[in-house]
């Protein structure tokens, strides 16, 4: 069979487009399938054979008047559009590994479908919301599944908001808890107490991920504690707020914080995560209620206990196997408290850790995904 994966948003190596997409390719590979990757074309991650044919990313975003922000959305559209209909022909199946663009959705309703295309959603709870751009998504929805009845909905997630199954017509093709592919970490190790104590926040500086509260952490720490935080600018990234925090932190850098200031590349990610002690999955639950994190199960591979936020996904797996904490609000001092409790029993965290991590891993892998696929294709 041959494959089309396009993924909109790889760039570079910041966040998970890039173990998304090259552990679902290796997936498919192992079945035998022949596989092309459709990236922007300002991408600069090695995958082999990608074609760089999306529209770019852009570095900078300014904000756009009404009339330019719409030509230039038509214009991108446009391009997408150009994209699925090149991939349909030279394929068997089509993959959107990130379905969350409002681009590539209304490039679908305006194709006839003649193969079956997959629509992977991270957090598809967002999209069923009562805000008007929702409205839009499922007027979007409703065109092409009107037309195109070998379209399929893929997320990692569970339907388990009555909101969200009171949104979704019974007759959209909606598979939930499908694996989600991470990279395999270059061996498994055993959890052990490391040499210095280091809280790690990876992943690019983002509001979601309370990275202003990590600030006020790391400015209440004891000396003892140190910091790997990941502070690379993305594209984008506009927030007054969390620029001015990443300047801040810039300037304490040091023996106590040391700052990541790129994109990380598979080996530079896993040796951060190595290096760490504990990491901050302390994310805001109205963002991660409905979205699978990925750097927890990753560090689950490699012993490395959690902290989370109640209501979030990362919460429910730690309430479910160990591994971490989970936190009712977000106290400096009481996370800090949380922080010593884990230190103080390391050896037992970073087992549960390991151990979930083992078990969530047989399921969330490029294999295991490419297998699902082709099962749900094959109804």
């Amino acid at each position: 069979m041959k494959v089309a994966i396009i993924e909109p948003n790889l760039v570079d190596y910041t966040g998970h487009y890039y173990s998304f997409v090259s552990e679902l390719k290796r997936g498919f590979e192992e079945l035998g399938d022949e596989v092309e990757v459709f990236l922007p074309k300002n991408s600069q991650t090695e995958i082999q054979g990608a074609k760089l044919f999306l529209p770019p990313i852009r570095s900078i975003q300014k904000k756009l008047k009404k009339l330019e922000g719409y030509f230039s959305f038509t214009k991108e559209t446009l391009e997408f559009r150009k994209v699925i209909k090149f991939a349909q022909q030279k394929n068997d199946l089509i993959v959107v590994s990130t379905a969350e663009d409002k681009r590539i959705l209304d490039a679908l309703s305006t194709i006839k479908i003649k193969i079956p295309v997959i629509l992977y959603f991270h957090t598809l709870e967002l999209f069923w919301d009562r805000k008007s751009k929702s409205i839009r998504l499922f007027e979007i929805f409703n065109r092409i599944t009107k037309n195109n009845k070998s379209l399929y909905f893929l997320s990692a997630m569970d339907f388990e908001s009555a909101e969200i199954n009171l949104h979704i017509p019974s007759n959209y093709k909606l598979y939930p808890r499908a694996p989600y592919p991470l990279n395999y970490p270059f061996r498994f190790i055993e959890g052990v107490s490391p040499e210095r104590f280091l809280i790690a926040y990876l992943g690019a500086p983002a509001k979601q991920k309370n990275f202003q509260k990590l600030y006020e952490v790391i400015a209440s720490a004891p000396e003892d504690f140190g910091f790997i935080v990941q502070c690379n600018t993305p594209p984008g990234l506009k927030d007054p707020k969390i620029l001015d925090l990443i300047k801040s932190l810039k300037e304490k850098r040091g023996e106590k914080v040391i700052l990541l200031e790129s994109s990380l590349p598979k080996e530079s990610y896993f040796s951060a995560l190595k290096q760490s002690s504990i990491v901050w999955c302390l994310y805001d639950p109205n963002w991660y209620r409905g979205c699978i994190s990925a750097i927890l199960l990753e560090a689950w591979l490699l012993g490395k206990p959690v902290i989370t936020t109640r209501g979030t996904w990362m919460a429910k797996q730690v309430e479910k196997f160990g591994g971490g904490l989970v936190f009712e609000n977000l106290d400096t001092q009481e996370i800090l408290r949380g922080i010593e409790r884990i230190r103080a029993d390391y050896a037992r965290f970073s087992a549960e850790a390991q151990a979930a991590g083992r078990i969530l891993y047989e399921k969330n892998n490029g294999l295991a995904l490419a297998r699902f696929i082709k099962e749900v294709i094959s109804k």
